[in-house]
């Protein structure tokens, strides 16, 4: 993935302490404020859906960063600055759970369009994003291949460390389907049972901590495979890295598009959301980050060779599974506790 990627998921669980952060200007009467993860994500969003929003509407954009914490300690102040936020999937259905959030207006957001299981009360997947088996080209012979994450865990097919993400989120749904749980019987999961499938690999794991630490230990040949986020490897891969992925047993997770409750322009948050889920603005998106469009109809607005590389194109979505966000929201706390307990014993 690009360089946001930690600092989006570094905070998927509600309760931390709510920062002080000065009030943010407005740039003009009619304006929204949007939270988003910064860097390459930010500008792919400027250009196809902030930009092109502005100039339709005359509804100026002021962009932020997304502190997660802040949010919560906005909305429970009852001084909510922002008007819509980018989270990941887990936290928006974490702090949905929790009453952080407006319902969504779908008389206004058109869902009919979206894939499957896209649109929720109060937060709506904008993208899809693919956690996939990842690996170094050099260190690993095209006949050694890891082709599912049983493979991966194989440690006789070859040798060195294997890179995981030190966090329970999408660990444990790999774990399960690396013990030969189907993708369509993850949920609920079995946490004891993902555990005991990390135990058979726990001494030959590298635990990453970041998104741009996941890519570069596969460029580097620290592992000599991972699991890994596509957007990561994909400009790496294009520069010639030595580096490949796939997208069989991909996990797929999403960022979502949220209005904090007490947001102070809940109509102009609403029609900004609803641009930005219609087609053409999906496939700008597609076309300047390799996250897939979550409007189908989006995907005929691109050519072959951009749909082979995005997680939601027909062919792609066909061989993984979506991530459970409403899941993680329900059991993330708990789940987290008993990831840290194994790490430690």
């Amino acid at each position: 993935m690009t360089s946001y990627r930690l600092s989006r998921r570094a905070l998927l669980v509600a309760g931390t302490a709510a920062l002080a952060t000065p009030h943010i200007a407005r740039a003009a009467a009619k304006s929204i404020v949007v939270a988003n993860t910064g860097g390459a994500f930010e500008a792919a969003m400027d250009a196809a859906l902030i930009k092109p929003f502005t100039a339709k509407t005359g509804i100026e954009v002021v962009k932020t960063v997304n502190v997660y914490a802040k949010l919560k300690g906005m909305v429970e102040a009852n001084a909510v600055d922002w008007d819509v936020a980018q989270l990941d999937s887990t936290a928006a259905a974490t702090f949905a759970n929790q009453g952080l959030l407006e319902k969504l207006d779908y008389g206004v957001i058109n869902k009919s369009d979206l894939i499957k299981g896209a649109a929720h009360e109060s937060y709506l997947q904008m993208d899809v994003v693919a956690t996939c088996v990842a690996w170094n080209t050099k260190n690993v012979k095209p006949a050694q291949v890891p082709h599912t994450w049983a493979e991966l865990w194989d440690m006789k097919r070859f040798g060195g460390q294997r890179g995981m993400w030190k966090q329970p989120y999408q660990v444990m749904e790999i774990a399960l389907m690396a013990d030969g749980v189907p993708l369509d019987k993850l949920y609920p999961l079995d946490v004891d049972r993902a555990l005991k499938s990390l135990d058979r690999i726990k001494p030959d794991i590298f635990w990453w901590t970041s998104g741009a630490q996941s890519a570069q230990i596969l460029i580097d040949g620290d592992v000599a495979a991972s699991m890994a986020w596509n957007g990561r490897l994909f400009d790496p891969k294009q520069g010639g890295a030595p580096v490949d992925f796939h997208f069989n047993q991909a996990l797929f997770v999403s960022d979502a598009l949220v209005v904090p409750r007490g947001a102070k322009s809940r109509k102009e948050s609403m029609e900004f959301i609803a641009f930005s889920m219609e087609p053409q603005q999906q496939a700008n998106f597609s076309k300047l980050i390799p996250y897939g469009p979550t409007n189908e109809k989006a995907l005929p607005l691109l050519d072959k060779a951009r749909l082979a590389v995005l997680p939601s194109s027909e062919e792609n979505l066909a061989h993984g599974v979506f991530q459970s966000f409403d899941w993680w929201a329900e059991n993330g706390s708990k789940t987290g506790e008993k990831f840290n307990a194994w790490l430690l014993s």
